[in-house]
Order: structure tokens, then sequence, then C-alpha cells
């Protein structure tokens, strides 16, 4: 066009709908072909053919367009532009001359830059559809999602993915030499043509469906299906597919996880229910206070165990946990010692509830109901005959002088008799004149955990 003309400018710019105010040359030529640029479109003549449709000025341009800074620099004098225009009217860019000495014959040019208008809009439109097409294509071969394209005669893949090919372990020259039946075990190939016939028939736009895939090695993954049919476009399927792997894994880990709150809960209620009766029948005369202190103490345990996602429990946390209400006295009166231990959720509420009878009792009358006494929590894994074990003492000193009680309270039930029936923990409760002491030898295997 250049040369036809006899112009030293020649140029076809692209518009981007994403930066309205600029253009972008995709064809450049100064004197012979020269790099593309980006320009803005504000107070240029370009602004007047994308709003317009064409224009031509024959002389003079630098003083019709006085902001335009650039016809300015290169010393531009004429200028002739015409808009490209797609299928569907919309202004794709523009094609455009200009030159350096005003025009001889501006309907020429103008005609001469019409002539060549329709050609480069037709060249404009097939590069951003192939732009498009392969930034598309792009997009569906790096989809974590499966991607299927396969003929609608033959039912052999044409196109497959890399997420697809990847998850399957086939090469895509190897499947192109399958079909649908031969990667879903479930199908025959009389089942599969049958069930694909009201798409063939355009009774039904999609099939949403549920099956698994078979990879190269033999192993099998659920898959959930969206398949398609295209018949306008050589008469193929598509099917997008998603690998259900780890949404049936977490589903099921759901499914546990709300069996296990379901037998959790049912424990709970057992245990409140016992707590209930029992204090009931040993301390009537105050029932409500003593029953809200050890509810109280169980769900302190439960805070524990629900920040450790019902796993396996720091024995220090839940030591501590027991002892809330003495906080200004740890590290001080009351000193908690042992090496980092998990002990397992099963015996974190026998061991909570246990050591909260023991505070509660130490500062009713035990070493926490003076302002000196002093009490030592300390822990360790020991050898005995048995086997390893986890031992855990609990020593007072420097409170009043201990007396045996002369029957035994719900307490030291709790504290004897529940740990052992549970976890086979040996129990043995001193009432030493000079401080209580309690010592629990419990089976490693069925207290700590791995």
């Amino acid at each position: 066009m250049a040369k036809a003309l006899n112009v030293r400018w020649a140029f076809v710019c692209h518009f981007d709908p994403a930066t309205p105010h600029q253009a972008s040359t995709v064809a450049f030529w100064d004197r012979g072909p020269a790099e593309n640029f980006v320009y803005e479109l504000l107070n240029t003549p370009c602004a007047d053919v994308a709003s317009q449709g064409v224009c031509c000025y024959a002389d003079d341009i630098t003083k019709l367009y006085p902001f335009d800074e650039m016809l300015a620099e290169i010393g531009a004098k004429s200028y002739a532009g015409t808009a490209l225009r797609s299928l569907d009217g919309r202004v794709l860019g523009l094609v455009a001359v200009m030159d350096d000495k005003p025009f001889s014959d501006p309907e020429i040019v103008s005609e001469i830059v019409e002539l060549f208008s329709a050609r480069a809009a037709a060249e404009l439109e097939r590069l951003a559809s192939a732009s498009l097409n392969e930034r598309l294509g792009k997009i569906v071969e790096a989809s974590v999602s499966e991607a299927y394209v396969f003929d609608s005669r033959s039912f052999r893949f044409e196109l497959v993915n890399r997420g697809a090919r990847e998850n399957l372990g086939f090469t895509m020259e190897e499947l192109r030499e399958l079909t649908p039946w031969d990667l879903k075990p479930e199908y025959s190939k009389e089942d599969f043509l049958a069930f694909v016939e009201p798409l063939l028939r355009g009774e039904v736009e999609v099939l949403r469906f549920e099956t698994v895939h078979m990879r190269k090695d033999g192993s099998t993954y659920p898959v959930s299906v969206q398949l398609q049919y295209f018949p306008d476009v050589g008469g193929v399927f598509f099917a997008s597919i998603t690998d259900e792997t780890e949404r049936r894994a977490r589903e099921e880990r759901e499914k546990l996880i709300l069996n296990e709150m379901n037998h959790r809960a049912k424990n709970v209620l057992a245990v409140v229910q016992v707590l209930a009766r029992q204090t009931a029948k040993q301390n009537p005369e105050d029932y409500v206070a003593q029953l809200e202190a050890r509810i109280a103490g169980l769900s302190a345990s439960h805070n524990v165990l629900v920040q450790s996602s019902w796993q396996d429990v720091p024995f220090e946390e839940l030591i501590r946990s027991q002892l809330g209400h003495f906080a200004h006295l740890l590290g001080n009166r009351i000193t908690v010692s042992g090496p980092p231990t998990r002990i397992k959720a099963t015996a974190a509420q026998g061991f909570g509830l246990a050591l909260h009878e023991l505070a509660t009792n130490a500062a009713k009358y035990g070493a926490l109901s003076t302002k000196s006494g002093c009490v030592a929590i300390a822990w360790d894994e020991v050898d005995v005959a048995e086997g390893r074990c986890l031992k855990l003492t609990w020593t007072e000193t420097g409170g009043p002088e201990v007396v045996a009680p002369s029957r035994t309270g719900f307490g030291s039930y709790m504290i004897e008799k529940s740990l052992a029936s549970q976890f086979g923990c040996k129990v043995d409760l001193k009432f030493d004149p000079k401080g209580l002491q309690c010592q629990f030898v419990a089976p490693r295997e069925r207290v700590i955990s791995e």
C-alpha cells in the first residue's frame, strides 16, 4: 500500500477493549518494515477514524491536530485512514497512511486505503480469533479438569488435555486409538452408544453423570462427567471431567467425623449423667455447685481436645486446663514438669476429671487452701514389671494436716476407680499427714499417642 501510493508511512493498528484509549500497531512501514509500537489515541486523527469510520487530510495535518506531538516530531503533512470492522460491525482497528508531503490526489489515496481495508479487516479478525483460540487452547491444555474431544463416527479421541493424559498415564498417540468405553469399564460399546443417543438426536443439550475411569496401569478413579455434542463443529463430543477422588475421600472423612462426634457426644452425655447422679448421691447439700464445677472441668478437657482436632493431646496442656482457677500460682506454688508427651484423646477425658477432683480437693481442704501450701505435678515414662508405663504424680506440701476421710466420696471414686476401669491405670492415693499424695501408673500403649 505504501509503495502503491508512494507515501512514507503506512500502518495497521488494533484496538484492545481492555485499553480503549490506546492503539497498538500490528504492521508498520517507514520507508521499509519498522518496529511496532503503542500510542495514545487522544487528540489524534486515528481517534476520529475510530469514531467516524474514515478521515482524509491532504495537508497541514499538524495544524488540525496541534496536540498530537508525534505528528510534529516526525514531520507528517498528510493523513488518510479507514476503520477496520469485523463481520458483525465491530471496529477492530484501522489502516492508515501518512506522508511528509501533501497528497496530490486525496480521492485516489482514500479509495486505495479503502480498497485495502477489507482484506486488512479480515486478516485482523483472523489474527484475533487465532489468538483467542490459542489462549483458550493453552488454558484447556493446562487445566486441572480433564478435557476430551472425540469423533461422533469413530468415537476415537481427537484431543485430550494434559491433566487427563497425566492422570490416565497414556500418551496422546495412544489415546487416539482409544474410545470412551475403553476408559470406562462400567460401559460396553453398546451401552455407551445407547447412552449418548439423546445427545445425537438433539433431545438434550448436555449429559451429566458419574462413573469411573481406568488408567493405563489398570487402577480406577471416580469422575463426574459433563458431556456435550457439537454437530456444527465437525460433529464432535466434548467431555469436561472432574476427578472426584479427593471429594469422595473428603466425604468419607466427614462421615467418619460425624459418626465420631455422635459417639463422643453420647459418651459426654453418659459422663454428665454419672456426674449428676453420683454428685446428688454423695453431696446433696451442695449439689448444684459441685455439678457445675465438675462439668466445667469436663468442658476444659474438651476445649483442649477441640484445639487438638480430637487427636492426641499435649499432656501439659491438659493438666494446665484443669488448673485454670490457679493460673496465678503456676510456676510459684504449683509446679508442672515432665517430658513432651501427647496422650490419646480417649484418655484425656478420664485424666482431666481426675485432675479436676484433685485440684478441687486441694483448694477446699489441702495445700491450696492455705497461703503457703504447694502442689508438684510431674510425669515421665517408666519401666515396671508389666512393661512401659506413664507415671503421673500429684504431691501436696505445706497445707493443713491431712486426715483420711471416714468414707469414700465421689471424688475419690473418680480418681481411684474410673481410670482403672477404663485404661488399667493403677492409682495409689495416700493421705499422708504432711500432704496428700497421688500416683497414677498407666500402660503406655493405652494412654500415650504414637
